[in-house]
Formats: structure tokens, C-alpha cells, sequence
């Protein structure tokens, strides 16, 4: 039998890619989201020239993009060129890089935005007697033109966008007012930088049209910020000044003694004091030769710096490196966000020294304020000596696990009937001293005691480990392993996990030693029980809310009105009200003119942070709240598309703090025994949390322990 003769499949040619397809396929996008189209529209209308540019959004922009200015326009000439990738008039050669001055070089953002929806444009020359309606295929290619009236100018329509790509289309609505902040969050850095350009931005939903954010030409960056964010953001802003780095700096960052600065900057931050700075990172910009970029080093330095004079809150930045454009390559992603610079290290050593030599300054100068207003932190109950473990100086405080009326100046009493007292800081060091017991690899358990119990329940412990055994958990039980560990426990355990769960035991009264199949785990019963008390009141405690004799004005940003106002019930939960006044304040200066095509509009616009007054905010005993924390709620909302997550309760952080005090008042202490049943209810309990792997302090609650794979004798 002769033997079939094997086939041989034949490659396969190597051809183009259709035109489609190509402005289809992600490397050859440069637009993604929402904020990216907005984006590369407005740097197109900086770059012509433009004083005026005007954005408005429909349904948040998910039916129209508009973008309309006073530049330059568009030659007739150049119309075909329009909507094809690799088209630009800023390049020749590749070297031409080097010079470049504007926004855009690549000459692909208007290709994109054909390929993800139906882009008209409405363009007049300087030199052109009137104007051009233009529309384009998705390929890019110029379908139809028409004589039109319009100033000089540019408009730009972006209608239904990502229709094109169905699965993108359905997430961009799905998560369509997450996509809508970050894109006014973008908008911002050309607001603040741009001088003497005034940028409006307003939204139309259901025919109703609200401004966003506008600016008014100045020609100064603090009258910007004023304009854009409201009155009092720029208190206690200070201008940096860029000075040489010293020696010590210079030798931290490798550099020589005599090295040149041959760079400016201009940058405004905050004051270190405890007043002025924000409890999120919401406004921070960053610009390279007024690119805005994301320099994450710089980033990174600053916060770091700061946090060591205020490390409750972060900085107000404006920063806008001036740098030698030899020294620079923007040419590194299609957003141009992403920037090298080869004086990395000279820029990181001048910043370092020029923010500390500022805030060391205004050390000597902050306020002082008496004990008696410093003191609201929790009280809490230790022994008089801090000599003892902490499994001594934990007391068992049984106290209601979700009522409002905790009396938050109570006193605890130990065995000598003495009152003792002490406030939030030494609660931090009793939860760093405990979180060491559980993170020590070395904690003194008798392996011998945990396998004789284990004996009694199963007597094949002698079984070698074979080839195809797999161990699940390897991270070891170090504090600088504690993401690792904590994602295997993820990966491995579920929910269920915690019900199959079997008690060995408890070990020195503090912590839980449990079986799953082949593997031992170590719970420490009071984080636990934290943790699970913590999530209870999250979901239920509603605060008690205190109405002010007269409301407050807020002074928020459009953008930050939008949010409050299309989440009031989330304030509400939290025990902040609001008066709202959806007309505004109108102010008679602000107005202006512009006749796109053949209609005119007037524009009288809304004082930024006008239309909220707080009427009522959360009260709980020595807890006081304010301003900051509805600018970080905001802020958790915007970041974490809360339209979405129904079931998900936005807490700020003081008010989280608050009731993780309360949770940790009444969990089962370190230093109380306990029996079978009650072990296993914590355990049990876990099952129930949305997050059982860390209590609201950060410290584990679970640990993988011991692979009874490993015991041979």
C-alpha cells in the first residue's frame, strides 16, 4: 500500500489592506473616546488661530459633536486633503518634527473621526468669498461640496459617532456621562492655558442647553482658573519659581555642579496648609511647551513632596514646562500625551529643590490652633502603659453596629476602674502594631497542635505530594507581598469558598484557623468582623443632617454642578441638601456674538457656580463636614460611573472613616476567646462581604497559611 502523499499548503499572498479596514483597525486611530475627539477638534482650531471657539454636545455628545471658530479656515484647495489619513500641512519630511509649534502634526484626527461617524465640515478662507459645506465618506473621501455663507472660520459635525464599530458604539453609551466628565476634564487643560482664546462649552439635552465651562480671553492662567473652576480657586495659590537645584539634589539625581538650566517654567501650587488643598487629585495639569501632557514622574514627585508637609489632601497644579524643542520627542503616541525629554533628571532635581525651599518657607508661618479645636477624633480605650501586646490592649466595647446615636465622647473603664481615653492617632498605631502580627511569617504557631487536630479528622496526611498536585497559593506572608497574596486569594477563592470552610481552631485569641480542602488559612476575627460591621453600615446608615439658617454658595464648577445635580440623591444619602436653581445667575458681561453660517445667537452665559446652595449637611457628634468632602463625592462619581452601579454607595472619605470607627468599636476584639460557632460565623460572614480580603484600615483579614500538600510526616 503505497503511502498518501502529504499536502502542502500553498502561503497565502501578501495584499493591501482595504481603505475601510484600515481606518478601522485601532493602531491607525488616533480618537478612542469621546474626549479624544473633542480633543484633537479643539487643537485643530487652536492651530488655525482661532480666539473664539465654540463646543456643543447633544445628548453629551452621543448624537452631535459641534466645534466651530474664527481661525483661519480651510483652502479650497486643500478640501480633498481633509479627511485622509497621513494628510497635514505642518510636515514634509520627518525632520520637520523638530519645528513643530502646534497641537496636531500627524494629520490623521479628522481621517479617524470619518471612520467612527459622519463628519461635515463648513469652512471659510480668509480668502475665500464665502463658505463651503463639505461632506465625507468613512473612508475619508470628499463626497460633496456646496456653497455656503459663513465667517471665516471652521465648523466641525460629528454626528452618531463610533456607529460605525457596534461593540464600541454600546459601551460608549453604557458608560456615556463617565466618557462625558473625562472629556470636560480634557477640555479643562485648554481652557486654563489657552490665553487670550475664549472656549465655551455647553450641552443640549431634551432641547435644553446648559453651559459647561467657558473663559473670557484673558491673558492671564489665574484669571482662567477663576473663570473656569469659580472665584476662590485660585486662594492660596502660589507662583513657583524655578531656582537652581543644590548639591545635594544634583548628586541624588546624578547630576554635575555645574550643570546649566537652560529651561523655564510657569506653575502655580497649592499652599501645604491644611485649608487650601483638595481631597482629590481632580486638578492637576500638566503641559510641556503648552501641550498638555501626562508626565507621570513629575506627577508623582510633586504629590510625593507634598504629602510630606499635608498628607491629608493634594495640590492644586498648573505646570507648563518650557523646554528646547531639540531636547524634546512628542512623537511617541497618537495622543501626544506621552513626551520624552532628555533633561528628565535636571527638571525632576529643580523641582524637587524649588518645592521644598517654597514650603519649608511657609512652615514657620501657618496657623496654630488651640488643642480644644483639634481634638474630634474618636475615643477609644488602652491600657495606661504601652508595654502590653496588642491583643492586651484591644477591649471588647459591645456598642449597636448601625445606630446613629453612638455616643461618640464615651469613656471606657479597665480593671482598676480608671478612665482612660485616646484619639484616632493611637487607634492607627494599635492597627499598625496588629496588622505586624498577622503580616510576620515568623508568629509562633505549634505546627505539631494544628496537625494532631487535624488527625482526628483525616488520617491520609502521609500521602506523598505527586507530579500533578498543584499548588494554589505561593505568595508568602510578608507585608511587601501583600498584593500578591491578596490576588490569589482572589483568583482562587469565591464566596462559597468561605461556607466549605472548616474551624481548626483559634490561635492567641486573635486569630482563626481554618481548612479548605488542602490548604490552611489564618483570619484575624476582629478585621473580619470590621470589615463585615464596615459594609452594614455603608449600605444602611443614612446621617443625620443639620439645615443651615442661611445657604451656602458653593462656587463649583459647571462641570462639578452637572455631576451634584444629576446625583442629588447620592449627596442626600450621604446628608448633604441642596437648594437648586436650574436658571443661574446671569452675568451681564458675559456675552458675546458669532454668526456661524447664516444665523446669528446670542449667548448669555451662567456664572460658573451659581446654581447650588448647600441648605444642609451631615452632623455626627465631634464629626464635622464641609465643602472638601462634597468635592471629593463628586469627584468618586465622576471616576466610578455611578449611573451604573446602583448598588454601590459612595461614601467621602471622612464619612468612611467615621463608620469604620464605629465597625471597629463594635467588632470582636483581639483578646476574646472564642468558641466553635462563633468562629464560624465570622467565617460565614465573609461570604456575605462585597470586599472580604481587607478591613476599612487596609490591614488583611485573610492570609493563606499552610498546603497540607507539603506535610509528608
Amino acid at each position: 500500500m503505497t503511502e498518501p502523499t502529504p499536502t502542502i499548503e500553498k502561503s497565502k499572498k501578501i495584499t493591501a489592506i482595504n481603505k475601510q479596514t484600515i481606518h478601522k483597525i485601532c493602531s491607525g486611530q488616533v480618537v478612542f473616546d469621546l474626549a479624544g475627539a473633542i480633543k484633537e477638534l479643539v487643537e485643530n482650531s487652536l492651530d488655525s488661530g482661532a480666539t473664539l471657539i465654540d463646543i456643543k454636545l447633544k445628548d453629551y455628545g452621543k448624537t452631535c459633536i459641534s466645534i466651530s471658530d474664527n481661525g483661519s479656515g480651510v483652502l479650497e484647495e486643500d478640501f480633498a486633503g481633509l479627511g485622509l489619513k497621513h494628510h497635514t500641512s505642518k510636515l514634509k519630511e520627518f525632520s520637520d518634527l523638530t519645528e513643530v509649534d502646534t497641537f496636531g502634526f500627524r494629520g490623521e484626527a479628522l481621517s479617524s473621526l470619518c471612520s467612527l461617524a459622519e463628519l461635515t465640515i463648513i469652512t471659510r478662507h480668509s480668502t475665500s468669498e464665502h463658505g463651503f459645506k463639505l461632506e465625507f465618506d468613512h473612508n475619508g473621501i470628499l463626497q460633496k461640496k456646496e456653497a455656503c455663507a459663513r465667517e471665516v472660520g471652521t465648523t466641525v459635525h460629528v454626528k452618531n459617532i463610533f456607529k460605525c464599530l457596534p461593540v464600541r458604539a454600546k459601551e460608549f453609551t453604557r458608560n456615556l456621562k463617565k466618557e462625558y466628565a473625562r472629556a470636560i476634564q480634557v477640555l479643562y487643560n485648554y481652557c486654563i492655558v489657552s490665553t487670550d482664546t475664549k472656549i465655551t462649552c455647553s450641552n443640549s439635552v431634551s432641547g435644553k442647553s446648559n453651559v459647561v465651562v467657558t473663559t473670557t480671553n484673558s491673558s492671564s492662567i489665574l484669571n482662567n482658573i477663576n473663570i473656569v473652576f469659580g472665584k476662590k480657586a485660585s486662594k492660596g495659590l502660589l507662583k513657583l519659581d524655578l531656582l537652581p537645584p543644590d548639591e545635594a539634589t544634583l548628586q541624588e539625581y546624578n547630576l554635575r555642579n555645574d550643570v546649566a538650566i537652560d529651561f523655564e517654567w510657569d506653575c502655580y501650587v497649592s499652599s501645604c496648609d491644611h485649608t487650601v488643598g483638595r481631597s482629590t487629585p481632580d486638578r492637576q495639569f500638566f503641559y510641556v511647551n503648552g501641550r498638555p501632557c501626562d508626565p507621570a514622574k513629575v506627577n508623582k514627585l510633586i504629590n510625593h513632596i507634598y504629602h510630606k508637609y499635608n498628607n491629608k489632601q493634594y495640590p492644586f497644579i498648573f505646570l507648563n514646562l518650557k523646554l528646547n524643542k531639540q531636547s524634546t520627542d512628542i512623537n511617541v503616541t497618537p495622543d501626544k500625551r506621552t513626551i520624552f525629554c532628555t533633561q528628565e533628571n535636571l527638571i525632576l532635581a529643580a523641582l524637587k529643590f524649588s518645592l521644598i525651599s517654597k514650603w519649608d518657607k511657609l512652615q514657620g508661618n501657618l496657623n496654630v490652633k488651640p488643642i480644644s479645636e483639634l481634638n474630634f477624633g474618636t475615643k477609644r480605650a488602652i491600657s495606661p502603659a504601652n508595654t502590653n501586646p496588642p491583643a492586651k490592649r484591644f477591649q471588647n466595647l459591645q456598642t449597636s453596629s448601625n445606630t446613629e446615636h453612638l455616643d461618640e465622647n464615651s469613656v471606657q473603664y479597665d480593671n482598676k476602674n480608671k478612665i482612660i481615653e485616646y484619639d484616632n492617632y493611637n487607634v492607627q498605631n494599635d492597627i499598625s502594631n496588629q496588622t505586624k502580627i498577622l503580616d510576620n511569617a515568623e508568629m509562633s504557631i505549634s505546627m505539631l497542635t494544628i496537625k494532631q487536630k487535624l488527625q482526628e479528622k483525616e488520617n491520609n496526611l502521609s500521602k506523598l505530594v505527586t507530579t500533578s498536585t498543584r499548588i494554589k497559593y505561593k505568595a508568602q506572608l510578608e507585608s511587601a507581598k501583600n498584593s500578591v497574596a491578596e490576588d490569589e486569594l482572589k483568583r482562587e477563592l469565591t464566596k462559597e469558598s468561605f461556607l466549605k470552610m472548616e474551624i481548626i481552631g483559634q490561635f492567641n485569641l486573635g486569630f482563626i484557623i481554618a481548612r479548605l480542602e488542602k490548604d490552611l488559612f489564618i483570619i484575624d476575627q476582629h478585621a473580619t468582623d470590621e470589615k463585615y460591621r464596615f459594609e452594614k453600615l455603608n449600605n444602611e446608615t443614612q446621617l443625620k443632617t443639620q439645615k443651615l439658617i442661611v445657604p451656602k454658595a458653593l462656587n463649583l464648577s459647571s462641570l462639578n454642578e452637572t455631576i451634584l445635580i444629576e446625583h442629588q440623591k447620592t449627596f442626600e444619602d450621604n446628608g448633604f441638601f441642596f437648594k437648586i436653581n436650574h436658571e443661574g445667575k446671569i452675568v451681564n458681561s458675559v456675552f458675546f456674538l458669532i454668526n456661524i453660517a447664516t444665523k446669528t445667537y446670542l449667548y448669555i452665559l451662567a456664572e460658573s457656580g451659581q446654581r447650588v446652595e448647600l441648605t444642609g449637611m451631615p452632623v455626627s457628634g465631634y464629626w464635622q463636614f464641609g465643602q472638601e468632602d462634597i468635592e471629593e463625592l463628586i469627584f468618586l462619581i465622576r471616576e466610578g460611573g455611578v449611573e451604573h452601579k446602583e448598588n454601590r454607595i459612595y461614601r467621602p472619605s471622612r464619612v468612611r472613616q467615621m463608620l469604620a470607627s464605629r465597625a471597629c468599636r463594635s467588632a470582636v476584639m483581639i483578646g476574646t476567646a472564642l468558641n466553635n460557632n462563633e468562629m464560624q460565623k465570622l467565617v460565614t460572614q465573609m461570604a456575605q462581604m462585597e470586599n472580604p480580603w481587607s478591613c476599612p484600615h487596609g490591614r488583611p483579614t485573610i492570609r493563606h497559611l499552610l498546603s497540607l500538600h507539603l506535610v509528608h510526616k
